[in-house]
């Protein structure tokens, strides 16, 4: 008697993905890579902007934790082609227009551990996102540029509408389109649509008038100002015309200036990321971004970020005269800048009702938005999409009356990321005003005392073990580290 033939494959989960930074690409391809997640789920990502040629933004840090299961993806060779290894931190103080900085102290090799084989690297955004979405296409995943979410709704009881599996959520675009999809991913940043969606499901049912139920959606939703903004740059400018004359491969300086910061990190190809923090008052009447290419300042392409062209180039003429160890002073860098990028501070851990609703969760800066005083924010975006991966292997949907239940890969999830997103965004703020914003100058003495008489531990790669340093630095999270075991 013949063996009877195999059953139909189980069709594939959809999965949209909303945005296509750095968190939602990075999840798509948890899921093509995995050899069980690659069967039960197909994702698709969404966004809203035009597809870069991997020279947009500005840069990010990246330590062990996000490292690791980006070199277990197999995106070694192709992330340190593209990213610099910071081999040394060197810290300064500068007041504007007064000559030669003080040298305060010096980091080797900064977050070194010998399992991943690397310090911490800085790489473009750009870079970085094309590199993830050129392996999402490689391994059969979608990407659409360029189509705008509007709103994102769980479907009520039998009702359905548009394309898609329609099991649970409805995401709602520009034009009309509407897709129904079992479970939705919001990875579009932190002034995330659909963290504004999930809000509002929370307040459905309630007595209070309309107006106030949208001023308290509003509340709950938008992220707090840091009172801080900040202008970021990459740099063509050569590292041998300063006083302290050429930098070693991967030197990265941190300056500290009278209410504010100022750093420059080691790119490939001689570039240099640079960075101005400082103290503001007002926030910009609408966050947002301007595309790079409506304005110019110093030759530069320039992002405002909501603010006036005007009160930028103020801004940057103000801290011409920065004193930099090797550029001389920072207005060398913004004239020989390939683009600018100016935005507002702004930070918030959202409680977990406010990041997971019904078959709809939040990853990266749509789930907490951290000052980069964290040095995390790309960091911890690759671990949300690692442990949210992962829940999703431990934690398949259960289903009932043709509905696909994923609250328990969910919880997971939120249990696992709520208490160290507080952390280190509570953290990240009051370093951010110890440090560099508060312009007292007992404060100012304190932290250049401190910070020059802190021991570093040396350098991580002679004594042959980790060391948890000051700088650069972060407590190992243990979950990404089963996580990547289970899913290798």
């Amino acid at each position: 008697m013949a063996n009877p033939p195999p059953p139909p494959p189980h069709p594939k989960t959809t999965i949209p993905i909303i945005g296509a930074g750095i968190a939602g690409p990075l999840f798509a391809l948890h899921l093509l890579s995995h050899p069980v997640l690659r069967e039960r789920y197909h994702p698709i990502i969404y966004e809203r902007l035009p597809e870069n040629d991997g020279k947009s933004g500005a840069a990010v840090a990246l330590t062990s934790n996000a490292l690791f299961p980006l070199y277990e993806l197999g995106l070694k060779t192709g992330l340190d082609r593209i990213s610099c290894e910071t081999q040394r931190i060197r810290i300064w103080r500068s007041g504007k227009g007064e000559g030669k900085g003080k040298f305060l102290n010096s980091v080797r090799n900064p977050n070194w551990t010998e399992e991943v084989g690397s310090s911490l690297r800085v790489v473009e955004r750009g870079a970085l996102q094309s590199l993830l979405v050129d392996r999402v296409r490689e391994r059969g995943g979608e990407v659409r540029f360029g189509v705008k979410v509007l709103g994102v709704e769980s479907e009520r009881g039998g009702e359905r509408e548009g394309d898609g599996d329609g099991r649970g959520v409805k995401v709602r675009f520009e034009g009309g389109d509407v897709v129904s999809a079992a479970f939705v991913v919001g990875a579009d940043g932190g002034w995330s649509v659909v963290r504004r969606g999930i809000i509002g499901e929370l307040m459905k049912g309630g007595e209070v008038e309309k107006e106030k139920e949208k001023e308290m959606i509003e509340q709950q939703w938008r992220p707090e100002f840091a009172g801080a903004d900040v202008v970021y740059g990459i740099s063509k400018v050569g590292r041998e015309s300063g006083e302290e004359g050429a930098d070693d491969e991967g030197d990265t300086h941190w300056v500290f200036l009278d209410g504010g910061m100022a750093s420059t990190w080691a790119l490939p190809e001689g570039k240099v990321f640079w960075t101005l923090t400082s103290l503001s008052k007002t926030q910009p009447a609408k966050p947002g971004r301007s595309n790079a290419g409506e304005h110019s300042l110093y030759g530069a392409p320039v992002s405002l970020g909501g603010y006036t062209l005007e009160d930028t180039r103020a801004f940057l003429e103000k801290h011409e005269e920065v004193w930099h160890p090797t550029a001389g002073d920072f207005g060398s860098l913004f004239k020989d800048s390939e683009r600018i990028v100016r935005t507002a501070l702004y930070y918030r851990a959202w409680e977990g009702n406010e990041i997971a609703g019904e078959n709809v969760v939040l990853i990266g800066d749509a789930a907490r938005l951290m000052l980069p005083t964290s040095g995390q924010g790309a960091c911890f975006a690759i671990e949300d999409a690692t442990v949210l991966a992962n829940a999703l292997l431990n934690n398949p949907p259960s289903e009932q009356d043709g509905r696909l239940d994923f609250s328990q890969a969910i919880k997971e999830y939120v249990q696992t990321r709520l208490p160290r997103s507080k952390s280190m965004t509570k953290q990240s703020y009051w370093t951010g005003i110890l440090m560099s914003w508060l312009d007292a100058w007992w404060l100012r003495w304190f932290v250049d005392l401190s910070t020059a008489w802190l021991p570093t531990g040396g350098d991580p790669k002679l004594v042959r073990r980790r060391r948890i340093l000051w700088v650069g630095s972060i407590m190992r999270d243990t979950k990404w580290n089963y996580a990547m075991m289970a899913m290798v």
